[in-house]
């Protein structure tokens, strides 16, 4: 079987198995989502089990173990437990993120802070279904209006993703205020696309924004960390960047550079297709950044009577 975070021939990608798990535990019913945790929780124990040590840790039946296997894509327990322990060797390999304690020196908390992320960026791509890719950039290079919402912590990934896309000639725009975004939202054609970005997938003013664009019949494009949900519900093609735990204590950021990195590559991939565009505006970015950029402070006048190289001047 395949899903979004398995090749053609069932076998799960490189990195990313924890993440797609847990971007997948949603949409599992109660018991097979206690199976998951198990998983996540003790996979090096895991991988040592059957199926009845795994079914009576998780509090449930054998035959729920392999339904719930064969739920995140594999053929039963066995498939699954092969590529558990796959990834739970290359997780050790890339060692374990320690929590910031509050009397760790500020040094040690930036090493904390970029070893997390480091393990974020290896993880987060699991859950991707790269069959959505290509339509995507279909769908953000044709539009004729771009919208693009984002509320809380998406907020700021929304705004970058607004500059780039002006920044190589496709049109966007980003409304900071929630009911602005929603009435634009309903302004929008069926020719328009509404790209909505929210982690949780069930951030609300983002759901009405993104409602409203699909009954004024826009396309709309999702970005979240979770394979179901509201968003998923709504949206015409969703792209799941997938969330390992954040070691510090906060996944917002984790969500932010997961988000911004599938953006960055969109962009590019739009930005590529209209190298040749006459009407390409990135030519025209330098000069409108150069007016914000202060230029060298010019060279202090010289002193009343001196000429270079000849000394002072006599009378």
């Amino acid at each position: 079987m395949v899903t979004p975070f398995t090749g053609p021939a069932g076998a799960v990608r490189p990195g990313g198995l924890f993440a797609a798990i847990r971007a997948t535990l949603p949409s599992l019913v109660p018991s097979e989502q206690r199976v998951a945790e198990v998983c996540l929780a003790r996979p090096g124990e895991v991988v040592e089990w059957s199926a009845a040590q795994l079914a009576e840790a998780a509090g449930t039946s054998a035959a729920t173990v392999v339904r719930a296997c064969q739920s995140l894509g594999f053929r039963g327990f066995q498939h699954f437990r092969v590529e558990l322990a796959r990834e739970a060797g290359a997780a050790a390999l890339r060692g374990e993120v320690g929590r910031a304690g509050a009397g760790d020196p500020v040094e040690r908390l930036v090493d904390t802070v970029f070893e997390a992320a480091a393990k974020v960026l290896a993880d987060a791509l699991g859950p991707l279904d790269r069959a959505c890719l290509t339509p995507a950039v279909d769908l953000l290079d044709s539009a004729g209006r771009l919208l693009i919402v984002g509320n809380g912590g998406s907020g700021p990934v929304a705004q970058d993703a607004a500059l780039r896309f002006l920044s190589i000639g496709r049109p966007a725009e980003a409304p900071g205020d929630s009911i602005i975004q929603e009435i634009t939202a309903r302004l929008l054609a069926p020719t328009d696309v509404c790209l909505v970005i929210t982690s949780s997938g069930a951030n609300e003013p983002t759901l009405r924004a993104a409602e409203a664009a699909r009954t004024a019949g826009a396309a709309v494009v999702g970005i979240t960390s979770y394979t179901s949900g509201p968003l998923a519900e709504i949206a015409d093609i969703t792209l799941v960047v997938g969330t390992p735990d954040w070691p510090v204590g906060t996944d917002t950021i984790a969500s932010r550079l997961a988000s911004l990195l599938l953006l960055n590559a969109l962009q590019l991939a739009v930005g590529l297709r209209r190298e040749n565009d006459p009407q390409r505006a990135s030519s025209l970015v330098p000069d409108v950044l150069g007016h914000s950029v202060r230029a060298e402070p010019a060279s202090p006048p010289e002193p009343a009577g001196t000429e270079h190289g000849d000394g002072p001047r006599r009378r």
